[in-house]
């Protein structure tokens, strides 16, 4: 094959293929040009214009092939290119199928390796009326190569020679292997500890990216472009870097981040004789937006210069090295450094416009049909002297219309702030109007509370009028109501006998049982609040609640133990409980009884508890739902079961007990019953869940089975809210959508706020703030964090508590959709994390230096460096922390990575699983089909030798080796996996298994002789 016909591809080409190859015929990656031309059209000079188009460009005719993996790009002889004709004239409605058409034009997939990537359609509407689609995959050309090939087919067809390309892209390509690497290292500070866009979802993301669009339009006239092109001038910027900013900022708002990441396309033809070449040239520079502080419009002008500056300055990005690199993770449902674009069209498209063109005809654009996206938002700005036209793309699979047509709206809202003022100030800027504001506020006040009895008094009334009900079952153990009041009145006369005072606090140090509770009704009985401290955590953790808490008395088993010396004083207290903390120190988190008495009296109500009613005590007593279990039941006469044995043993207490009623349980144990559990108790009526973000498969299983027999609640609060803040019934409509967490209970007010503090609009991403009823009274001993977290309400009466979770409001429903944190908290098992905590107390380890703790879906993970084993390091946890709060998995390295920025990148830290060893030590190849992988993998990988548990990304693997490991694959054995399957099982052990199963598969449809060859040849394929 001669040299000059043959050739490498651009790191972008490169990147193109790859994604063809991961999935085949994806129409993302096609673009088109499509008119609409009156007059007579000479269809025979229109193919003479495209074979000419096809001869004078090579990219036209250019074939992507690949030896062993690697890509290269070879030029083929000149042909003719068809041109696809479809009389439409006998149709019903001529117009709507030359749509259809259209958009199967631009949705058929191309073949990479044969080439002549150019499809051409032309569609007769009438003797005079055609429409003309020109279809290019993105590999072999860009926007202004279309513009280019429309202008010179129409030179062609008016008979004008085209000026001839100067340069030949295959040229272009071998320049630009050999280019400056220095772009990789200014790319990776850039992107150290890259943000993920997270835009509110209005349906689950696929867990593979797909490229159906929708359109959103916003048409302003030419006073409005005036206006940008004068502002521009005033902020010394140009008017791509005003409009991308306001983006940035529009998308900014709506996620409720402050750190994004927009693609923005480059020509890439800064040599002027590449303006006459049809190929590839264009790139995309990708812009890292930092919105925060209290800055005005111009200050984040600015940054947005200074980024495009020096992002411009290097517009080369090598993102499969720089993927490897960051050691970002491998995500099949989206773009790894960004998920939005904006692109600025200042150059007239002849296609839409021209009517001159062909020889007289009159052309103008033709609707193309609904487009196909690369990202999950895009805009596109066409500005012309007396009109600026934004158009949203956005991803159809993801987001509703009416999503699209809201972050079109607040573009425009900040579009009009910014030209009537430039330097106001970020928090100034418009986020909603005063009638929405007011909707909001509306929607944000759950029902008036009626006025709540003491709880303890609807307790005490409850033993007068049934002292003979059965207030617990422990086992074979039943306590009457009378029972029970009457130890806790024993209880109670101790504590006061052993100097407990009114307004003090009391620990409660008692195992699951009656005694338990009677201790909890004791403490409250003396005029005091309790302080669970669970007698199965450590010492030291005891001891530690035990100071801070400042306890009067202890009760245990034993009887009453003496507390502090000087007790806090805690007037109106019903309980204090301890949460993780970001400090190192677990914070006290002090409840009131008006708001428990407020929470219950609303559970009874909204549960419909009565006394027929048997509810079971799953939670400990250290988390606050055992309130929610225990006190509605007892105030209105219920019957509680106990679980002696622990959580444990709840399915075997669900089997033995058909006349349970209600369950309330953390979501995630929930999930795992679904399961477990053969067979529910017949009169279960009622299922409470909370802790965590509920599965809509789990709801669609229970659904299945349960259908409306069982009410399902879910429910969300913190502790700082008294147990729950809002709540919302699960139904149909849940199975397949991202379940909410509600609205506000009553007497509560839960505001979705920006950062300033400022309401959101329906749909944005803000931090849940919840007002009202139920507030706790804060800090025990912590008045500046109290006053850090309990703030005042700016819309209402009272304090409001700022909960670091991240939520928004669904439009149209009112209710709440949670959607994570604004800060590192960690969720595990429903329990609060904070790695601080966990962290703190692993550098405490005299050998252990750096620490990271982060989580690995419900498995905690401690990374350290130092010389303390894993095993002993665990240990020194486990006798510090509750377990929860102890790290499953223990990995030692050398050093912590690190960002620009000096703080630890989370990103780059190995990944784990569940049950791996601390140090990974070495497991060779266990099978012929392992050694076969390892090989592959130790050749391709900058490593001396591979294990089974050796993970091909975590070893510097990327997408384009990948493709290599398999083409090594299909060598060795003749066997065809799809790339995806490295994706799937990255490890050599788990690689070499889909190995076997495919093996296995092709075996079974082979004969004996075929199949005894095929395994010969695995067994030798091994190294």
């Amino acid at each position: 094959m001669p040299e000059p016909e043959h050739g490498p591809l651009t790191a972008a080409q490169e990147r193109l293929w790859f994604l063809d190859r991961l999935d085949p015929g994806d129409a993302a990656y096609h673009i088109s040009t499509t008119s609409r031309l009156r007059g007579e059209l000479d269809r025979e000079l229109l193919a003479r214009a495209f074979d000419d188009a096809t001869r004078r460009h090579e990219s036209l005719r250019t074939r992507f092939g690949d030896h062993d993996g690697v890509p290269y790009q070879q030029i083929q002889p000149p042909r003719p290119t068809p041109i696809e004709y479809t009389d439409l004239t006998g149709e019903p409605d001529p117009q709507a199928a030359a749509r259809q058409r259209v958009e199967e034009l631009l949705a058929r997939p191309f073949d990479l390796a044969q080439g002549h990537l150019i499809r051409v359609g032309l569609l007769r509407l009438a003797a005079d009326e055609h429409v003309l689609c020109m279809v290019v995959h993105h590999i072999v050309g860009d926007g202004w190569s279309m513009n280019l090939l429309y202008r010179q087919v129409t030179e062609s067809y008016r008979g004008i020679e085209p000026t001839p390309p100067a340069v030949r892209h295959l040229d272009h390509a071998r320049d630009r292997r050999t280019a400056d690497t220095s772009a990789l290292d200014f790319w990776t500070g850039v992107f150290a500890d890259p943000p993920t866009l997270d835009l509110p979802l209005d349906r689950p993301r696929p867990p593979v990216r797909t490229s159906s669009g929708g359109v959103v339009l916003r048409e302003f006239p030419g006073e409005i472009q005036q206006a940008v092109q004068a502002a521009a001038r005033q902020l010394r910027c140009t008017p791509f870097m005003l409009l991308v900013t306001l983006y940035e900022l529009t998308l900014a708002q709506f996620a409720g981040q402050d750190d994004i990441c927009v693609g923005t396309p480059v020509a890439g033809r800064d040599d002027v004789a590449l303006e006459a070449v049809f190929g590839y040239f264009s790139g995309m520079l990708v812009l890292r937006a930092d919105l925060s502080g209290d800055v005005s419009f111009r200050d984040l002008v600015l940054r947005t210069r200074k980024s495009f500056m020096e992002a411009f300055a290097h517009p080369e990005i090598p993102f499969e090295d720089l993927t490897a690199r960051l050691h970002l993770p491998r995500d099949l449902s989206r773009n790894a450094l960004f998920q939005a674009t904006f692109t600025l069209h200042t150059t007239m498209n002849i296609s839409a416009t021209a009517t001159e063109g062909f020889g007289g005809l009159a052309a103008e654009a033709f609707d193309s049909g609904a487009p196909h996206v690369k990202t999950d938002v895009a805009m596109d700005v066409q500005t012309s002297v007396d009109a600026m036209d934004v158009v949203l793309t956005y991803n159809s699979d993801l987001f509703d219309a009416a999503t699209a047509h809201a972050l079109a709206d607040r573009f425009t809202a900040l579009l009009h702030a910014v030209l009537a003022d430039p330097d106001l100030r970020v928090r100034e800027l418009p986020l909603v109007d005063d009638d929405t504001g007011a909707e909001l506020l509306r929607l944000a006040t759950g029902p008036e509370l009626p006025q709540a009895e003491p709880l303890l008094s609807r307790i005490e009334h409850t033993v007068a009028a049934t002292p003979d009900a059965v207030a617990l079952i422990s086992g074979g153990e039943r306590v009457s109501y009378r029972d029970l009041w009457m130890r806790s009145g024993e209880l109670a006369d101790a504590l006061r006998t052993a100097g407990v005072a009114p307004g003090g606090l009391v620990g409660v140090s008692v195992p699951r049982g009656p005694d338990l509770v009677a201790s909890l009704l004791a403490v409250w009985r003396a005029g005091a609040g309790y302080v669970p401290v669970d007698p199965q955590l450590p010492v030291a953790r005891r001891e530690e609640m035990t100071a801070q808490a400042a306890l009067a008395a202890v009760l245990t088993p034993q009887g009453v133990a003496p507390g502090a010396p000087v007790p806090a004083a805690a007037p109106g207290a019903a309980y204090v409980l301890f949460t993780s903390g970001s400090t190192g120190t677990p914070k006290a988190v002090l409840v009131g009884r008006a708001a428990l008495d407020d929470r219950t009296a609303w559970m009874a109500d909204a549960y419909a508890l009565t006394a027929a009613d048997r509810v079971v005590q799953f939670a400990g007593i250290g988390f606050d739902t055992h309130a929610e279990e225990i006190w509605p039941t007892l105030a209105t006469g219920g019957t509680l079961v106990l679980l002696p044995d622990g959580p444990q043993s709840l399915p075997e207490v669900l089997a033995a007990d058909p006349a349970i009623t209600v369950l309330d349980l953390p979501t995630a144990y929930w999930q795992a019953l679904l399961d477990v559990v053969p067979a529910w108790p017949a009169a279960l009526r009622l299922v409470i869940l909370g802790g965590e973000q509920v599965d809509a498969a789990a709801v669609a299983a229970w659904r299945d089975r349960h259908g409306d027999r069982i009410r399902l609640v879910n429910t969300y609060g913190p502790t700082e809210a008294t147990i729950i803040a809002t709540a919302a019934d699960l139904g149909p409509a849940d199975t397949t959508r991202r379940p909410p967490i509600g609205r506000p209970l009553a007497g509560v007010r839960a505001y979705v706020l920006d950062a300033a503090g400022r309401l959101v609009p329906p749909g944005a991403a803000g931090e849940l703030c919840l007002a009202g009823a139920g507030l706790a009274d804060g800090y025990l001993g912590r008045p500046d964090l109290t006053a850090e977290r309990f703030v005042a309400d700016p819309y209402g009466p009272g304090l409001m508590y700022r909960t670091g979770d991240r939520v928004r409001l669904l439009r149209g429903e009112g209710t709440l959709e949670f959607l994570g944190r604004v800060d590192r908290q960690l969720k595990v098992r429903g329990v609060r994390v904070e790695p601080g905590e966990v962290e703190a107390v692993l550098t405490g380890h005299p050998q252990v230096g750096q620490v990271a703790v982060t989580a690995v879906g419900d498995t905690l993970v401690g990374y350290v460096t130092g010389a303390a084993g894993a095993d002993e390091v665990r240990a020194y946890a486990a006798s510090r922390l509750p377990a929860l709060l102890v790290p499953s998995v223990i990995v030692v390295l050398p050093e912590l990575p690190l960002t620009r920025n000096g703080k630890v990148d989370l990103r780059a830290l190995p990944p784990v699983t569940v049950g791996d060893e601390v140090h990974a030590a070495y497991v060779a190849p266990r099978t012929d089909a392992e050694a076969l992988v390892a090989g592959i993998f130790t050749e391709l990988l900058p490593v001396d030798r591979v294990g089974a548990g050796d993970d091909f990304f975590a070893l510097g693997g990327h997408s384009l080796l990948a493709t290599r490991v398999i083409a090594r694959l299909r060598a060795a054995v003749d066997l065809d996996l799809p790339i995806r399957a490295l994706f799937d099982r990255p490890t050599v052990a788990g690689f070499a298994t889909a190995v076997e199963e495919a093996l296995i598969a092709e075996i079974d449809r082979l004969t004996e002789d075929e199949a005894a060859a095929q395994l010969a040849a695995a067994g030798q394929g091994a190294p």
